[in-house]
């Protein structure tokens, strides 16, 4: 009832806007009224009425009026002038009604009905009320003349904004000394770091990122900067989800995080071209309860799976993942499974009740220390469990079977890395064998926030008060976000379906790698804190088995590029399948029987490249 009577006066509204804007139109062409009052006023109002009625305007929230709402109007006003001058010719033959005064009415028609619902939303956005809190705000500059830069300025328009924003820094030299909404776009972002007077005489208390394609290092300065000065430094969220808080009156910006210093452009990503891929399929994730395996299973219950088989060896990290994914979805049968990939009947089980169209195989041991101390459960998790795996992948006729590797095989110096290889080495020489099943290996870094990865780490030891402890102070890595390491194994499993060649991996895109030690700075400064004033930073020396730097290529992989600028290719050497599966046997057999040095070296004669610590007196 209530929106019946809001639509009768809005079409009134509209009517009358109209029936003011014909008369308005033939007095300033003629300077008098038509003839025909009555009947000029029935044929504009309720051919304006129809009009908008046609193209859908009352169905249109006023409040959030918009240049496409304005296009719509624009050619709803011309039906309606088209509509009443037809109506015109036949009850009056237009005479004494210059053809100028429909044009007239037209420009009026628009201008008005236009008019009256951009009024309505500067009211309701209170843009027009006075801002008398403007020395109670929070001072700041704006890093990029962006469209998230104007959203957040129009924001700050109304009485209710939380900033006063006195100046933009940009580097784009077509914008410099240009204003958006009236604030000055005041030069190059280096100029930033020769604004301490400026800061202090507009009393300048916090540096807004609106750039989300800004730099790692530019990122880096400014943390440095803002720590030196004493303000504060925050970013803008994407235009979408910015536009959202505005809307709801939410904080719309957010600290700086670690995601921020990766320096990675946005990677795009469309979910609707993985449809076909895992639409209805039975989807298989070993290690669902770690951090890949946690994500993998989190943006595949958004893709129409039809049965989703959660596996991990771990209770707890099995329970959390599988509560996770079903209080997201339900519509989705959910099965969670406590599996060892070493039992190979274990396995088997497995396959036999869900046969898996997709197996999406995570599980590993993967950290180092641990992997260093017992080497036998590397090989026979990382190595074995992902052959007893791929054995039943085939049996069972699986369609792909996808394996998570690590930029530590390469050139392995631990038993985690040679462990990795040798799987990658594995499915490799399988996928060049005749099956029906699309083998896929993935290899990348670290991925941001795993757990027990360093960024949790240095978190902690900052949580605790310090100090923070550092390997070496030159040791790099390469880090990606989590999400996008799982968006892009998701596509080199897409693109995988239609490769012309087998045997190769899908190496990710990980930018430059970060020094170990600007990250453990980079993480105090996040949280208030000076390095080496406020918090100690101590150098530790590398753990048994850690290398200085990781790579992502051996030096005698040829490196291709794909469609895709994320995912490179790593062609490597091809070795007979039989041999290899009768060195696993070997080692499989040594280590039923324990024997723990003649594995390691049946593994050493697979991966020649691995070189193993000195430090490590296991061997």
């Amino acid at each position: 009832m209530q929106s019946m009577i809001r639509l009768f006066l809005i079409c009134n509204i509209d009517g009358i806007l109209s029936i003011i804007a014909f008369f308005s139109a033939y007095w300033l062409r003629l300077e008098e009224f038509p003839i025909t009052p009555i009947i000029s006023t029935l044929i504009v109002f309720f051919s304006t009425i129809f009009s908008f009625v046609l193209f859908g305007i009352y169905k249109r929230i006023w409040r959030y009026s918009s240049t496409d709402d304005l296009l719509i109007i624009t050619k709803a006003s011309l039906i309606s002038v088209i509509l009443a001058a037809f109506a015109f010719f036949l009850t009056t033959r237009l005479e004494d009604m210059p053809r100028s005064t429909m044009l007239i009415y037209f420009i009026l028609l628009t201008l008005f009905t236009g008019g009256s619902r951009i009024f309505y939303r500067l009211i309701k956005d209170k843009s027009l009320a006075p801002i008398n809190n403007i020395n109670e705000r929070i001072k700041v500059f704006l890093i990029g003349a962006t469209n998230e830069a104007e959203a957040l300025i129009r924001s700050s328009h109304k009485p209710d904004g939380p900033y006063h924003i006195l100046g933009v820094f940009d580097n784009d030299q077509n914008k410099l000394g240009r204003k958006i909404r009236g604030i000055d776009i005041i030069g190059p972002i280096k100029e930033v770091y020769a604004s301490n007077s400026l800061i202090k005489t507009k009393k300048i208390t916090k540096i807004i990122i609106a750039d989300r394609n800004i730099s790692r290092n530019e990122i880096d300065l400014l943390l440095k900067y803002t720590d030196k000065v004493g303000i504060s430094l925050a970013r803008l969220p994407k235009i979408s989800e910015l536009n959202k808080a505005l809307d709801n009156n939410y904080q719309e910006t957010r600290p700086i995080n670690i995601e921020d210093l990766l320096g990675r452009a946005e990677t795009r990503f469309d979910k609707k071209e993985l449809a076909p891929l895992i639409n209805n399929k039975t989807i298989l994730i070993t290690g669902a309860g770690g951090t890949i395996g946690t994500e993998l299973a989190n943006q595949i219950s958004e893709m129409g799976p039809k049965n989703i088989v959660l596996s991990d060896y771990s209770e707890y990290a099995l329970w959390n993942i599988t509560d996770k994914i079903m209080s997201k979805i339900n519509k989705i049968n959910i099965f969670s499974i406590l599996l060892d990939v070493r039992d190979k009947s274990s396995v088997n089980k497995v396959f036999k009740e869900h046969k898996p169209d997709i197996v999406l195989h995570a599980a590993a041991l993967k950290h180092v220390p641990i992997c260093e101390n017992h080497p036998l459960d590397a090989i026979k998790t990382n190595v074995l469990g992902t052959r007893n795996v791929s054995e039943k992948a085939i049996q069972y006729k699986t369609k792909i079977m996808v394996l998570i590797s690590t930029d530590k095989a390469v050139d392995p110096t631990n038993f985690m890395g040679a462990s990795k290889r040798a799987a990658e080495i594995y499915i490799q020489n399988l996928d060049r064998e005749d099956s029906a099943t699309n083998f896929v290996t993935v290899r990348f870094g670290n991925v941001l926030g795993s757990t027990g990865s360093v960024i949790p780490l240095f978190q902690n030891q900052i949580k605790r008060g310090g100090p923070i402890r550092v390997t070496h102070k030159d040791t790099t890595r390469f880090f990606m976000s989590v999400k996008e390491a799982v968006e892009l194994v998701l596509i080199s499993v897409n693109s995988s379906i239609n490769k012309k060649e087998s045997g190769d991996i899908n190496v990710l895109e990980m930018g430059e790698p970060m020094k170990i030690d600007n990250l453990a700075k980079q993480l105090a400064r996040l949280s208030g804190l000076t390095p080496g004033k406020d918090i100690k930073i101590i150098y530790t020396g590398l753990r048994i088995g850690e290398k200085l730097h990781e790579k992502l290529f051996h030096k005698d992989e040829i490196k291709l590029k794909t469609a895709h600028p994320d995912i490179l290719i790593a062609k490597s050497r091809e070795l007979n399948f039989s041999d290899i599966n009768k060195i696993l046997d070997s080692i499989e057999g040594f280590i039923i029987q324990n024997n723990e040095k003649k594995a390691i070296k049946i593994l050493k004669e697979l991966i020649p490249e691995f070189s193993i610590d000195p430090k490590n007196k296991i061997y």
